[in-house]
């Protein structure tokens, strides 16, 4: 199970390595091009927030791309990984991505928390490398990232192990989940699954203890 297969990006590959593929997604228009394009596979309208009112396990693995766990907070993103733990079948595996948090810390700028003064030279130092064109657009973007950004960044918030972040992602729009490899570890253990392995965008293995390097981690994860 794919789920937010979106238009079939990765839901392509999945139904390449054959067996049963399903997939779903919120949008409609979507899952309408993934069964033209992949008729292989068994998509529907789903929620991630309502998983098990979506589909019925058990899954050989389910699969959560993208990062796409992370657009909730804390304890309903909880709910939703106790959820795929009761789709898995019994040696069924989760893969999913998440935010790192140990690299928002050490760049502080893809978070919009870096000097104000700092902000300004980065973004100088980005336009000079576009082209006239791509640099006139991200100009008149700038209006629309001081709303959003005015907006939701006194809505972010810092707990033990995790933060919800205002991060750059669509214009500063959106708020998402960050949490480091060993705070996901110990959270995938409380709901009943074993970490396997976690790498970082190049495919290097994390270790524990170890930050990561990149915006986000991948996971693989066992049900315990």
């Amino acid at each position: 199970l794919e789920a937010g297969c979106g238009a079939g990006r990765i839901l392509g590959y999945l139904v390449a390595l054959g067996g049963e593929v399903h997939g779903i997604d919120v949008s409609s228009a979507m899952l309408e091009y993934c069964r033209q394009s992949y008729p292989q596979a068994y998509v529907r309208l789903g929620d991630l927030a309502a998983l098990g009112e979506s589909v019925s396990g058990p899954f050989d693995a389910v699969i959560v791309p993208d990062n796409t766990i992370d657009i909730f907070g804390d304890a309903q993103r909880r709910g939703v990984l106790g959820d795929i733990r009761e789709l898995l079948a019994p040696d069924g595996v989760l893969i999913f991505s998440s935010h790192n948090l140990d690299h928002a810390d050490r760049n502080p700028q893809a978070v919009g928390r870096a000097p104000a003064r700092g902000r300004a030279q980065a973004l100088l130092a980005r336009l000079v490398e576009l082209s006239p064109a791509r640099a006139a657009r991200a100009v008149a973007r700038l209006p629309r990232r001081i709303r959003n950004r005015r907006r939701l960044a006194p809505l972010q918030s810092r707990a033990a192990d995790h933060a919800i972040l205002n991060d750059l992602e669509l214009d500063y729009g959106v708020l998402h989940y960050y949490i480091g490899r060993d705070a996901q570890e110990r959270q995938l253990e409380e709901l009943g699954f074993l970490l396997v392995e976690c790498l970082d965008v190049d495919g290097r293995v994390v270790d524990a203890g170890a930050p990561g390097y990149g915006p986000w981690l991948h996971y693989v994860a066992r049900a315990a």
